[in-house]
């Protein structure tokens, strides 16, 4: 297979506003975890948790779920502001309290409120209510349907759940920070596919943290089986010989199996060495 280009690192600049903010981190399944990455995402003029939802999917990812207590303190550790400062800041009207970042929970609007129909974008309901300072309710009198993290300086900052509305410019500064959460796992191998790029195990050309071999419909642990059929064989062998000395073109990029620019000897030879069921 050929070098990764790209260890999970994208162009702000391909996004709606957000920048990365620091490092992905992984919940690793040896500490307890889920195996999960995660990572904060900031833009220093503010957004609605619609726009951070739409960056969190330009990077690959979705606005992180928190579906157990593991996990959603996980999460506070890790993003809260003395570890993550730059998805923060102070909220405009409250000195004493500090807005964090979006998460990716929501309220469906037949809900009985304050506290019911909430959901994490897996689709898992949870009750918010268990924990600090939620769910008011009220954004200068509009419902307040999603949420965020949230510190005050009465309870020693520690971090907790706080609910908003979409664009919460009317009853808070603008929001400026989101986590977004990677746990897509396209090939079925039971390892995140963000990680296995970061570590050159799988290739993403195009930098948008989605494996290349899941776009292109092939297997991502076989590069000689290049019609997906989970077998080398004469079908794959017809392609490299109906695509020799070229790049393999729109239909057939991934006949370069060695990335060389040209399908040529080294990807035959590939092919026939790895004839057969993929393993």
């Amino acid at each position: 297979m050929r070098s990764s280009v790209v260890t999970g690192v994208l162009s702000a600049g391909l996004v709606a506003g957000g920048a990365l903010a620091q490092d992905a981190v992984q919940w690793r399944v040896e500490d307890g975890g889920n195996g999960h990455w995660y990572r904060g995402i900031t833009n220093q003029s503010g957004w609605t948790w619609t726009i951070a939802f739409q960056d969190a999917q330009t990077y690959g990812g979705q606005l992180v779920s928190c579906e157990t207590a593991g996990e959603l303190s996980f999460v506070i550790q890790t993003f809260s502001y003395s570890q993550a400062p730059l998805l923060w800041q102070v909220q405009s009207i409250n000195p004493a309290a500090k807005m964090g970042p979006w998460i990716g929970a929501l309220q469906v609007k037949e809900a009985i409120e304050p506290n019911g129909g909430w959901t994490w974008l897996t689709g898992l309901t949870f009750d918010p209510q268990d924990n600090v300072n939620c769910c008011g309710n009220d954004c200068s009198g509009v419902q307040e349907d999603r949420l965020h993290l949230y510190a005050q300086q009465s309870t020693g900052w520690t971090v907790a759940l706080n609910d908003l509305t979409d664009d919460p410019s009317a009853c808070s500064a603008p929001l400026r920070g989101a986590v977004i959460e990677w746990s897509a796992d396209c090939n079925s191998d039971g390892i995140v596919d963000f990680g296995q790029i970061r570590a050159g195990e799988l290739e993403d050309a195009n930098t948008n943290n989605i494996p290349d071999c899941c776009e292109q419909g092939v297997a991502c642990n076989c590069p000689a089986d290049l019609d997906g059929n989970g077998n080398v064989d004469a079908v794959d062998l017809a392609v490299i010989l109906s695509k020799w000395g070229t790049n393999g073109g729109k239909d057939y990029p991934q006949a370069d199996v060695d990335g060389s620019g040209e399908i040529d000897g080294a990807d035959l030879a590939t092919v026939l060495s790895n004839w057969g069921p993929c393993l």
